[in-house]
């Protein structure tokens, strides 16, 4: 009974990392493939902080994985964002 809880906990804090708006956002820009954290910073209407707090919010979360390039970060979907980005293209999302 705990480890089904502990899924449940898990899939709670995915599925709450993705009720905001800018983390969608960030989300759709990355279903096209792998950004550097300033290339997300620059598509998006938000300061470098807000960004970065959104996109750890998404790594806590398990659906970005980052990568450090040299000085800077480099984003990726996760396969299970991948997968929550498929379901929401079926559903009706579009880009």
């Amino acid at each position: 009974m705990a480890e089904r809880d502990d899924h449940l906990r898990e899939w709670s804090d995915k599925f709450a990392s993705l009720a905001s708006e800018p983390r969608l956002r960030i989300v759709d820009l990355l279903s096209n493939g792998k950004l550097h954290c300033q290339e997300v910073i620059g598509k998006m209407e938000l300061s470098q902080p807000a960004v970065s707090y959104h996109l750890g919010k998404l790594e806590r979360a398990g659906l970005l994985i980052k990568q450090r390039n040299g000085a800077t970060n480099c984003y990726q979907l996760s396969e299970t964002a991948q997968a929550l980005v498929r379901l929401m293209e079926k559903e009706g999302f579009s880009r």
